[in-house]
């Protein structure tokens, strides 16, 4: 009878051994913490993917504040620059740290692959009188995005995140939001680049 019980407690203990395990192996990755906000869903280390797949950043909807009528036309004509550069931006700098054998802009999807996609959400200008007469971060210039870190095999999330780009020169200086809408668009990249690097 010791023996049967001996038998079915160890059972036990392992049955809840090998449980706490695969619940442990199931827990998502810790955030980064580099964005404004983020969320991550997988436990898979980005690092187990061979490819990542750079779809260009939409503009549709994206909100303009501090932008007026006259002003519009130049926030339309930079945005096809500053998806460009975005891009550009977070391309070398997974170049740079030798992160993933290929790296593909608006590929298809395909296995072992993660897509990023996003959207530009708002341009917003600032106000340099502000910035000058108040301080201490008022009236900053600053890009909003939003993206997400897809399975291309599944179409699984595995992350989303937000960030809001301002730099110091946008919250500082009295150049006009076309001299740093650019800047804060290589900016996103390498922002991108560093929360992407948290989970490779």
């Amino acid at each position: 009878m010791k023996l049967v019980r001996a038998v079915l407690l160890a059972s036990v203990v392992s049955a809840f051994s090998v449980s706490s395990l695969f619940a442990a192996d199931e827990a998502p990755l810790p955030k980064p913490d580099v964005l404004t906000e983020e969320a991550v869903m997988t436990s898979r280390r980005l690092s187990t993917y061979d490819t990542i797949i750079l779809r260009d950043l939409k503009v549709e909807g994206a909100e303009y504040s501090n932008i007026d009528e006259e002003e519009k036309p130049k926030v339309e004509a930079m945005k096809p620059f500053l998806v460009r550069t975005v891009a550009e931006s977070l391309e070398m700098e997974l170049k740079r740290r030798n992160m993933f054998k290929k790296i593909q802009k608006n590929g298809e999807a395909k296995q072992k692959a993660v897509i990023l996609e996003g959207d530009f959400t708002e341009f917003n200008a600032g106000n340099r009188a502000v910035r000058f007469w108040v301080g201490f971060g008022a009236g900053k210039t600053y890009l909003r995005m939003k993206g997400r870190l897809i399975d291309a095999e599944t179409g699984k999330e595995l992350a989303t995140f937000e960030d809001r780009e301002t730099g110091y020169r946008g919250s500082m200086t009295m150049e006009s939001f076309d001299d740093l809408f650019p800047h804060q668009a290589k900016s996103l990249g390498e922002n991108i680049a560093n929360f992407i690097e948290k989970l490779y």
